[in-house]
């Protein structure tokens, strides 16, 4: 199963993410953004595997702005 990263503004923000995904029963995993898909120097992401779109659109709905999604092999 491909898994997608979600790249948030900051640890804050992928704690309170990772948060409201756990109470909607997606698991996710906490990390540093890799370099080339951070949009502006250091930031946060999730890790999700499958359901990236559900994750964002979730996240979206609970205030939570996602700056990127990446497929990742």
């Amino acid at each position: 199963m491909a898994k997608e990263i979600l790249v948030l503004r900051s640890i804050t923000y992928a704690y309170k993410a990772q948060r409201v995904l756990d109470k909607a029963g997606i698991r996710s995993m906490i990390l540093r953004t890799p370099e080339e898909y951070a949009p502006r120097g250091c930031s946060y992401s999730l890790s999700v595997s499958g359901g990236g779109e559900r994750a964002a659109e979730l996240l979206h709905r609970n205030g939570i702005q996602v700056l990127n999604r990446v497929r990742t092999p």
